[in-house]
């Protein structure tokens, strides 16, 4: 009987702290074409649980849902975290959140196989973790102005935007892949390989957008999401992390939100869940209201 009631009590244990950090309930899924009912769980943060399918048969149709959350740049900035800067080991975006107090956390970019260094260009102040700017790299997240004429954070298109002159400008650099050209225009080929896909957007208004999706899609088919819901209002958008390793994380009073990428061999969660180690990525920290 010991032994009976010892087993018990390890396994309400292990079950109790996932019950005490239960997640909050999210927004109701949106179908193409409906207007998007944001819900705002605190000035200047909105969010929305976007639907489409890709319809290619029965045998291949899939509904794929994105996660946004949408920023005002007058409550929220953004900030840079790199492992490379950090001088320990590699934090998961659980562990970046709570020592840094972030609201929010998406990746910041995809990296190479030596574990903390971006694939493309990625910079904060005078701390560069990556000086090469990559050629094939059509987009850039810029945030901290280092003048207050520029806007505190925008997605810029090195196809459209005077991106050599606006670089310096700003304090947070980060490169990687454009997911769309001008006014929305699919550049991605439609049977590209799929996996989890986390993205950053600004929309025509200057609100910075977390995007992600959990389900295995290419990347057209995310960006053929994105042009269905024409209330995003989308004017720029840069690919950030695919697989596993693409995460959103939501942390508010009383609300907490992780989502991981899924494994498009099994179509489930990655085994390693919140233990995934995140080497650099981008935070959302409430703005001090002067």
């Amino acid at each position: 009987m010991n032994t009976l009631r010892t087993i018990a009590l390890a396994l309400l244990l292990l079950v109790l702290p996932a019950a005490l950090c239960a997640e909050a309930p999210e927004p109701e899924l949106i179908l193409p074409g409906d207007p998007i009912a944001w819900t705002s769980p605190e000035d200047g943060l909105d969010m929305a649980r976007l639907s489409y399918t890709r319809d290619r048969g029965d045998e291949f149709s899939r509904r794929l849902v994105i996660r946004v959350l949408r920023f005002d740049t007058a409550h929220f900035d953004f900030h840079l975290f790199s492992s490379r800067w950090e001088g320990k080991s590699v934090p998961t975006m659980r562990e970046w959140a709570d020592s840094k107090d972030l609201a929010a956390a998406i990746n910041a970019s995809m990296y190479l196989k030596d574990g903390q260094t971006s694939t493309g260009y990625m910079r904060s102040g005078e701390r560069t973790n990556n000086s090469r700017i990559v050629s094939r790299y059509g987009a850039f997240f810029v945030a901290g102005p280092r003048d207050d004429s520029l806007p505190r954070a925008a997605v810029l298109d090195r196809s459209v935007d005077d991106w050599k002159n606006l670089l310096p400008r700003y304090d947070i650099v980060v490169q990687n892949f454009r997911l769309m050209g001008p006014d929305g225009k699919q550049i991605w080929p439609e049977n590209g390989p799929e996996h989890a896909i986390a993205a950053i957007a600004e929309d025509m208004n200057g609100r910075i957008l977390f995007l992600h999706c959990a389900d295995p899609a290419s990347v057209h088919d995310f960006v053929e999401a994105l042009n269905a819901h024409k209330d995003l209002n989308l004017n720029s958008a840069m690919y950030v992390e695919g697989g596993s390793e693409a995460s959103l994380l939501l942390r508010l009073p009383g609300t907490f939100h992780l989502w991981n990428g899924m494994s498009p061999a099994s179509y489930m969660f990655s085994s390693r869940g919140d233990a995934i180690p995140l080497p650099n990525i981008l935070g959302a920290v409430r703005r001090t209201q002067k």
